[in-house]
């Protein structure tokens, strides 16, 4: 199967083209990402990581933080240009929209979306048969990260302290 017919990555661009869950869309491929290249930081799927992340703290109003996690992200996409991750979709319209995107961001200019157009039938077919349950709440996907329940990282993160106490004894 070619790694972007692989369910999160399907979901990643229904989130980002048609939900603008930017949130979610670092979710799922941060997960995907770890589950095909974990602590590699020069990949193509972090690389769009950065991307979700950039649009997320433009909505947000960071500038600062899109500018430079756009930036980065873009840097990761050259590196990786070869990758099979950017085989599916519009590489040269996607760089076109980020490198637009950063200057409206340096001139202070809202948020504007932008979509990644695919340009396989096949994926396109599977992204448009996925159906996402959506909050449209437009303050809820501006702060998400604040706004849901964290109670599954928390207890996480207390296992992994437990787990490095006992490794220190």
């Amino acid at each position: 199967m070619h790694p972007t017919f692989h369910t999160s990555f399907v979901a990643f661009l229904k989130q980002f083209n048609e939900t603008f869950d930017y949130f979610e869309c670092h979710e799922l491929l941060e997960d995907y990402w770890k589950e095909v290249s974990p602590r590699q930081k020069n990949h193509a799927l972090t690389a769009l990581i950065l991307l979700a992340t950039s649009m997320y703290h433009w909505r947000r109003g960071n500038l600062t933080g899109a500018i430079k996690t756009m930036r980065t992200s873009m840097i990761r996409m050259e590196v990786t240009k070869d990758s099979p991750f950017f085989e599916n979709f519009n590489y040269q319209k996607l760089l076109e929209n980020m490198t637009s995107a950063i200057q409206l961001m340096t001139s202070s200019q809202k948020f504007q979306a932008f979509t990644i157009e695919i340009t396989n039938p096949s994926l396109q077919s599977q992204v448009n048969q996925l159906h996402i349950e959506t909050n449209e709440d437009l303050h809820f996907l501006i702060h998400k990260h604040m706004l849901r329940d964290r109670s599954e990282i928390l207890e996480e993160r207390e296992r992994e302290k437990k787990r490095r106490g006992d490794l220190k004894k």
